[in-house]
This record gives structure tokens, sequence and C-alpha cells, in this order.
């Protein structure tokens, strides 16, 4: 897998995964008070192979306000792409958004629009919360629509909405050495993955300050693009916007980090700031 795609598309595909729901199924129990409409968080990616680091894309974040399917909803959205000088060696521009109650985070409707290197691809997912279904919609390279029909469990998420959900969980009390699992569908499949509290430390983020931060570590499946034996690292905030601030880790060839560029428009005082 090309380097620049792993560096864009890692940051929006494991988050989800760092620290994800917790909730499985015993009840969500969310209520949104981290994030407010008009937030907006950029993060720079990059990768290094030989100790030499390269930048090669952003990814941004945003939430808005969207009166959709006849109420009012939460707009979150993800875009990542590759920076102009690198497009000659693999062009990446990837769109995920999902629709979500405003309050509870749950998740209405999904959209994955990507294109990596030339290869396009094509995700619509409907959540039927009634019946605790899944519609899907998957295109490929231009080709045919296939549509299918999954059975979910409650509190599953898309990789967005998975992201948001977690700033909203309470980890106050949380002891070092912790294991959650994390629940998120992507490609149709629904993931579990164990993550573990590592504990609180401090995070100097480059050209954006030093931070108090909550330290977790995943354990990842072995796959191509980790071999089984590599661990992920990801630091967030310690206060109540619950922010992710920076992401490490080491690859089959090289690591890849993201780290936070820019932000406006919290709904909290970044009180974790140091300097």
């Amino acid at each position: 897998m090309n380097s620049t795609k792993r560096s864009i598309l890692l940051l929006i595909f494991l988050f989800a995964f760092l620290y994800g729901s917790t909730q499985s199924n015993r009840g969500c129990n969310i209520v949104n008070n981290a994030f407010k409409s008009g937030e907006t968080l950029v993060y720079e990616m990059s990768y290094t192979w030989f100790l030499v680091w390269t930048d090669v894309g952003e990814v941004k974040f945003t939430v808005n306000s969207d009166k959709r399917f006849g109420k009012e909803h939460l707009h979150l959205k993800a875009v990542g792409k590759s920076y102009p000088f690198y497009d000659w060696f693999f062009k990446v521009r990837d769109l995920y958004e999902s629709w979500v109650d405003p309050t509870t985070l749950e998740p209405r409707y999904f959209n994955r629009d990507i294109y990596e290197g030339g290869f396009t691809k094509e995700n619509e997912y409907n959540f039927n919360w009634n019946k605790n279904e899944l519609s899907v919609r998957v295109r490929r390279k231009q080709g045919a629509n296939r549509f299918d029909t999954l059975k979910i469990d409650k509190c599953t998420y898309d990789v967005v909405t998975a992201i948001y959900v977690a700033r909203n969980l309470d980890f106050s009390n949380v002891k070092p050495g912790k294991v959650f699992p994390v629940k998120a569908i992507m490609d149709e499949k629904v993931y579990d993955v164990g993550y573990r509290f590592l504990g609180r430390e401090e995070k100097k983020i480059a050209d954006i300050g030093l931070f108090k931060c909550l330290k977790f570590q995943v354990d990842v499946v072995a796959g191509d693009i980790f071999k089984g034996d590599q661990k992920i690292y990801v630091w967030v905030t310690d206060d109540n916007n619950k922010m992710p601030v920076f992401i490490e880790s080491p690859i089959i060839v090289g690591k890849v980090m993201a780290r936070l560029k820019s932000v406006s428009s919290l709904k909290h005082p970044l009180n974790s700031k140091i300097k």
C-alpha cells in the first residue's frame, strides 16, 4: 500500500479504532457535550522512512448543523487529500461524512467517496435502528452499484461517527492498563479492536503548543498495513473537548504520524493547553 494512502487514510480509519465506542450492547448512553456545530480540526499527515519525515497531506474534520431526513442533524465530515507536490506520485482525494442525531450521535446516514491513485470507491449506509439493519450501496471503479442489507448491533458506528462518540466518553476515573472494546463498521464489516489506556502525560505539538493528554495504545490485527506486533498510539486532550492532537504508528515500512495543525470553534476552553 502506498505511503500517502497509509498516511492520509489512517487518520480517518484509525481514529475510530483508537478510542471508539466502549458501550457494546449494554445501551449507548451517549449525550453530546464535547463539541458543537462550527468546529473545525485540521491534521497534517507525515510519513518517515530512514528517519526522514515528509509531510504528504492533510485531513480536515468539520461539524455543521443540517436539516436532513425530516429533522435537525449534525453533519460530520472528514476530507483527506495529498498535497499538490505529491499528487503526481499518488493523488488522494477522500470524503467521509455522516449525519447523526445532535444529542445521542446515533448515525442516520453515512457516505464515503474516495479517489486513491486512480482507484475510486463509493459507499452509502442508511441506518434503520427500528430493525437494527444497515442498507448498503457499494460502487467500485465507476462500475455497477451493489446493494445489500446487514444486521447490526446497537452502538455500532460508522468510522466518522465513532470518532465523535469517543469524545463524549468519561475517562475521568479510568486506570492505566484498562482495555476497552471498539465496534465500528468499515467496508461492510464490523471490527472489534482492543485499546489500552496508558496514562496521562504532556505532549508538545509543533506550532500549536504543549498539552496535558490522555494516552492510548491500540492492539491491531496483522494485514497489509501493520505487522502483528506493531502498536498505534494516540494522544487526546485531557479536558472537556477530548480532542485528538497526535497519532503515531510504525507500519510495515516506515512510520506514519498525524498532528493537529489548526483548530477553531471548540465548545469548551482548551484547559489542557499548558503553553
